[in-house]
């Protein structure tokens, strides 16, 4: 990740070198910038313009990975809610459910997770939380409010399916495509626009220039990153089911 970033701030960088270098050797291009004040103007519209799109697209990839979060730990408290409360079922029954759970909450974690950067899921998790509830539409217990227990069992894993049917939706979100062509051009306008209006490619300049560059090639990195839930360094981690296999060891125990 840190080499990638540093990697695209670089490019931006020694794109905005280019720009500034190539375009402003001749006296006309230095001497221009004088003669046209109001373009000031323009060139703080291009900056707005760029900032208005990547704060756009940050917000709205944040937002889709705060969801997609919330929407794991969902699916794995059902999964806790249903493990905990096998336990009120005779031996058979609860060995049946709490195996599907466990092997569910495993595939998604091993197998399934590398799956949804690419858009896909895994047959065998879906398998394997059919088991589980068939085991919930099959068990029986000798107690009086034994449906009552039933049900509820069965509410929790219903919770489950749905949790991970949002799972699975989220991992087809993606940053629109127009607006990622409106961020790379936004910024190539900005590098570009000083040296066409005219500047006096100084030392000083040309390091303001260079470090704008090296900004704008960070900015546009992390929409990249940040574009797929499921993808990259900043994405969304199976911790949540991690979190309900230690819990599933403990419910063991007691």
């Amino acid at each position: 990740m840190i080499f990638i970033s540093l990697l695209c701030a670089l490019g931006g960088a020694t794109i905005a070198f280019v720009f500034t270098w190539g375009l402003s050797r001749g006296r006309a291009a230095q001497e221009s910038h004088k003669s046209a004040p109001a373009l000031t103007y323009v060139g703080s519209t291009t900056l707005s313009m760029f900032v208005l799109v990547m704060g756009f697209l940050v917000a709205s990839a944040w937002q889709e990975h705060n969801a997609t979060r919330d929407h794991t730990y969902g699916e794995a408290r059902g999964l806790t809610v249903t493990y905990a409360a096998a336990e009120e079922f005779p031996p058979s029954d609860r060995t049946a459910i709490r195996s599907a759970l466990r092997e569910y909450a495993q595939d998604v974690v091993t197998v399934e997770w590398p799956l949804l950067a690419r858009q896909q899921s895994s047959q065998a998790a879906w398998l394997a939380i059919d088991r589980g509830r068939v085991a919930v539409d099959q068990a029986s217990t000798h107690r009086v409010d034994s449906q009552t227990v039933q049900a509820e069992l069965a509410d929790a894993l219903e919770s489950t399916y749905q949790m991970r049917s949002l799972r699975l939706s989220d991992m087809r979100w993606a940053v629109p495509e127009p607006l990622l062509y409106a961020l790379v051009a936004t910024a190539l306008l900005v590098l570009l626009y000083p040296a066409l209006v005219g500047i006096n490619a100084g030392p000083r300049h040309l390091l303001l220039m260079v470090l704008l560059g090296a900004v704008l090639g960070f900015g546009i990195y992390i929409v990249l990153e940040m574009q797929h839930p499921f993808g990259g360094p900043i994405s969304v981690d199976p911790t949540a089911y991690r979190q309900a296999l230690l819990r599933f060891d403990q419910l063991d125990q007691e």
